[in-house]
Order: structure tokens, then sequence, then C-alpha cells
């Protein structure tokens, strides 16, 4: 059975401000630190919002929380937990992209990629986890590949018009989907309208009649500005909670998600629009419904690999074990990045052959000792 223990940063942003963009060197740190914890086989994965601890036995919060060095009494509020076709469900979905607050991101498949080659090599996976995640990953990229899974639905542009009535100087935030569909959205309704760009290399998506102005200049287009509209896909506020106390009394609309904008008494967010979202609805249901199938074809894995040679299986297993074993001391040779990479390879491969051709051997009766 495969258990999950998670963290949801999104509950407590601050809290896990360290983790981010860490990658590999998180990955590598923290697993080496759980492996001294636990004899059984896992995948941590952390992505922009969320760590997990993807087991075939349950992990305790306190310990995932203390290798990312952080205070289990403040981290309380954002645990949870899955075990059995829900926690393999919600790595499929995990990896389409539609559980993340920039809803139907695909990086996570990079992500979860990385997760599950850093367990393979430093040994704590195991067959039945390193399909589940490389099955994972193949199911994000072909979802993304047939489908357009990040959706931004009009009826948010739409609500975010009818908020703004009245206003006429309106400055937005990014150049993405949403900042654009917004723009188009006000500029038929007659508003002057000028966008930030981070990038102004980008100035070739602002639609026709809004003006690109750079991001450095915010605070002095936000004082031209009635009311200024956050719509950027970045992970970091484009305003500082000052900042939006010196842009007061106009109002902040924040559409990103996730969230630009702090919590100031002049910023209203997407979710206080109370728009439908029809076309994220239609996304999310597709999404579960391929997921399942995806379960389904796992499990039906699961089900061939019981049957299929001993041998092989066991020799996956103890490939990994080895692995395991000898992950400590591999670390200790302090080699460049590829070549511990290589002999990692090295490690598993021969530990899988030479089991496989000893197996062999007994069974035709001439054993060499």
């Amino acid at each position: 059975m495969i258990f999950i223990t998670g963290l949801d940063f999104t509950l407590d942003p601050p809290l896990f401000s360290h983790l981010q963009n860490r990658g590999r060197e998180l990955l590598s740190s923290a697993a080496s630190k759980l492996m001294k914890m636990y004899r059984f086989p896992f995948v941590l994965a952390v992505t922009c919002d969320r760590a997990e601890v993807i087991g075939l036995s349950r992990a305790g919060s306190e310990s995932l929380e203390r290798v990312l060095s952080l205070n289990p009494a403040a981290a309380t509020r954002c645990r949870y937990s899955l075990e059995g076709d829900e926690a393999v469900r919600h790595v499929f979905l995990l990896a389409s992209g539609i559980l993340s607050p920039l809803f139907g991101e695909d990086t996570i498949q990079g992500q979860l990629a990385m997760a599950g080659e850093e367990a393979r090599l430093a040994g704590s996976s195991s067959p039945e986890l390193n399909k589940l995640v490389n099955m994972a990953v193949a199911f994000s990229k072909d979802l993304h590949s047939r489908l357009k899974v990040r959706v931004f639905d009009s009826s948010i542009a739409e609500a975010a018009a009818l908020r703004l009535e009245g206003m006429k100087r309106i400055l937005i935030a990014g150049s993405g989907e949403s900042a654009r569909l917004v723009a188009v959205r006000l500029l038929q309704s007659g508003h002057d309208v000028r966008m930030a760009l981070r990038d102004e290399t980008k100035t070739f998506l602002v639609p026709a009649g809004a003006e690109a102005v750079p991001f450095a200049d915010k605070m002095k287009e936000a004082s031209w500005a009635d009311a200024v509209v956050s719509a950027s896909s970045g992970l970091y506020h484009t305003f500082s909670a000052e900042e939006c106390a010196r842009i007061a009394p106009r109002i902040m609309l924040d559409l990103a998600r996730p969230r630009d904008l702090p919590d100031c008494s002049n910023v209203i967010t997407a979710s206080d629009l109370n728009a439908e979202e029809p076309e994220k609805e239609r996304v999310i249901k597709t999404v579960e419904g391929e997921a399942c199938k995806a379960v389904s074809e796992y499990m039906q894995w699961l089900e061939r690999s019981r049957t299929r040679c001993a041998v092989e299986s066991r020799a996956e297993e103890l490939a990994f074990e080895v692995m395991r074993r000898l992950s400590g001391p591999v670390a200790s040779l302090s080699l460049d990045t590829e070549r511990e990479r290589q002999l990692r390879e090295a490690i598993i491969d021969s530990a899988k052959k030479a089991y496989i051709t000893k197996s062999y051997s007994r069974s035709h009766g001439d054993d060499i000792t």
C-alpha cells in the first residue's frame, strides 16, 4: 500500500520560504536524513507549494518537518496524509498541476521526476514507487500535450471589470493570459490601461490600446491609477504590504493564483469576486477522469509484477537495497556530480545483474562459489 505524509506550503507561505529554489540540494540532504530514520522505501518530493514523503509505510509528520528545518508546532495545521488508492490518485493529480495554486502548471513534472530520480539513485525508492512516479510524470506530459490544462476563465475578467466600474485609469501588473484577458475586457469598457512588465521584451504581448510600462516604475504608475490589478504568474508578491499601504485607499485587485498581494484592507482577491469558473471545473473533471484510468493501469501493473519472474522482481528490490546501504559511503567520496551519478548507476545495474546471474546459475546446477 502507498502512504503519503505531506505539508501544504500555501497554508503558511512564510514558514516555508527557506525551502524555495533549493532543488536537488534540498532533496539530497533531507532524504539522506530520512533514510537514517526509515527502513521502508520512500520518495521525498518537494515542489513549489508542498512537500511529501511517498512511501510503502506511513512516515511521521514531525520527522518530515525536522529534516526540512521546520518547527513541528508551527507546521501542524499544514499537515495532511493519504493512503491506498487515494494516495496513488493524488500522485497523478499532483503531477497534472490541477492541485497547484498556479492551476495547471506543468513545471511540477520536472520536480516530481527529479524526486523520483534522486530517490532511485540514493536507494531509498523501490520498484513500486519508481514505477508510480514515472507513470505520473508520463501521465502529466501526455495530458498537457493533448489538453489545455492551465486555463483562466473569462468569467473572472468579467467580474473584475464589473468591480472596477467607474474607475477610469487601471494599472495591471503582469503580461500572462489572465492579465491580457482582463486588459482586453477593461479596454472594451473604455478604461485607460497600463501594464507593468517585469520582462520589457514582452511588450508584444500587450493588447492594442494598452500601454506597456516598466515594472520598476510600478509605484509611480500606481499613483496615476484609480485601481491596481495584480495578475502575475510569478510566485512572489508584486507589491509588498508597505507598498499596498502607500497605495491605499485605491482598490487593489489580486487575480493571481497563487496570490500576489499580501493581506491588506484595500486588497480584493479573485475568490472575493464570487465568479463561477466553468472552464476550470471542466478541466478538473476531465483530469480526474483521466487520473482514474491511470490509477487502474498502475494497479494492473502491480498485479502483473507480482506474477512475473520472481528472480527479476527480487533483483530490482535488491539493487535498491544495495544502493541504500552504499549511499553514505558513495557520498563520502566527494566526487563531482556527474561521476557520483555514474557510480550510483553502475552500482544499481551491477547489483541487479549479479543477482540475476547468480540465481540462474544456481537453477541450472552450475553455481560458482
